[in-house]
């Protein structure tokens, strides 16, 4: 695990002025106030009182050099006890050093210094020291503290690491929803595009056929093509407000099988009939289902008015127990054979997939192509 995020922090915190003050004055007060009931041991004293600050002192260059930092902070309080000043909290600098030595990466350095720190103060308390060496049970007691201490470093580090992998997860997550939720968009914005430019792109060119003999009928045809401009700038508005993240309700209710219908009466004014069967119970389906279902009709049927010569097409809607079923086919000849891996295609493949289902499509034996796809009613989560 990376803990970058963890030991920056702790950075931050020793970089601030504040902290060496406090520290120190934490120290220095705690144990004058500590030593003033002990009589039995040298009392404090000027010596005392500078080596009480230069631990906290040395913290104001952790961010320069943390090794010696931890080293000095170790040095001055062996030389405090081994002098024989009276006991107190004099190791609150020290604690703190390797404290945040071990929270910020500098494992192996904390433990070194404290491997070798231990018995060279009770070489030197032994050899110089005013008082008596620290018996056997107070080494034990001595190097418990400081496994202790390391042990809340060790304990501050893994915390502050899981920390630093949630939020990265977390902002991984976010991307990736939004990532998803850009795709989704896209996708609805080519459906809705190819299939609506489409249709007022064969309304047009009937209207233009038509303009000199039937006037009627062209005029139909362009009222056709006002509606469904329409409908794409409604549709487009609904799109851009995700963009947007707008609170606005939207102007139309989501799309879904329940459109099907007037999407197909669209078709058959643009010359392509298209024959709907319905099989199995219909069921009410998750918005994510139902939109994708549309969507890929609606991206079907646009491609056998572009790319096939066939003036009708079939489509089955099927629902079985755990699915629904869409089958689109014309029976071509093609004029055109849409790209298999253009974005039509590939959006259809990638709804249908993105909720678990399956997604098929090809020219079929006896002419023409056909679009296959099966949603289950439970989507992903």
């Amino acid at each position: 695990m990376d803990g970058g995020g963890s030991s920056a922090a702790w950075e931050r915190w020793c970089r601030r002025p504040w902290m060496p003050v406090l520290v120190g004055a934490l120290q220095i007060a705690t144990t004058v106030a500590a030593a003033q009931r002990v009589t039995e041991r040298r009392p404090v004293d000027a010596l005392a009182i500078a080596l009480l600050a230069v631990g906290p002192a040395l913290l104001w260059l952790w961010h320069r050099a943390p090794v010696l930092v931890l080293a000095g902070n170790f040095a001055a309080t062996a030389a405090y006890y081994t002098l024989g000043y009276r006991f107190g909290p004099a190791a609150l600098s020290l604690a703190v050093a390797m404290v945040v030595a071990v929270a910020t990466g500098r494992r192996r350095a904390a433990w070194v210094v404290t491997a070798a720190g231990l018995p060279t103060y009770l070489l030197v308390s032994a050899a110089v020291g005013r008082q008596a060496a620290p018996g056997p049970v107070a080494v034990v007691a001595i190097a418990a503290v400081l496994g202790l201490v390391l042990a809340v470093g060790e304990a501050v580090r893994v915390a502050g690491e899981r920390r630093a992998d949630a939020e990265r997860a977390r902002v991984a997550e976010q991307r990736r929803r939004v990532s998803d939720e850009r795709l989704r968009v896209a996708r609805d914005l080519h459906d809705v595009l190819a299939h609506h430019v489409s249709l007022v792109n064969m309304q047009a060119n009937v209207a233009l056929r038509l303009f000199d003999r039937d006037p009627e009928q062209a005029r139909a045809s362009v009222a056709a093509i006002k509606e469904v401009s329409r409908e794409t700038l409604d549709d487009l508005r609904a799109a851009l407000a995700v963009l947007r993240r707008d609170t606005d309700a939207p102007r139309r209710p989501s799309a879904g099988l329940s459109q099907v219908d007037e999407l197909l009466a669209r078709s058959g004014e643009a010359g392509l009939r298209v024959t709907k069967t319905v099989e199995g119970e219909p069921r009410q389906l998750a918005t994510a289902v139902d939109l994708a279902a549309f969507r890929i009709v609606q991206e079907a049927v646009t491609n056998v008015r572009r790319h096939s010569a066939a003036g009708a097409a079939t489509l089955r809607i099927a629902f079985t127990d755990d699915a629904v079923m869409v089958t689109v086919h014309d029976h071509g000849p093609a004029a055109t054979l849409p790209n298999p891996d253009g974005d039509g295609i590939t959006g259809m493949r990638e709804r249908a997939v993105g909720l678990a289902g399956t997604f098929e499509s090809g020219p079929t034996p006896g002419g023409g192509f056909r679009v296959y796809a099966e949603l289950p009613y439970r989507t992903p989560s």
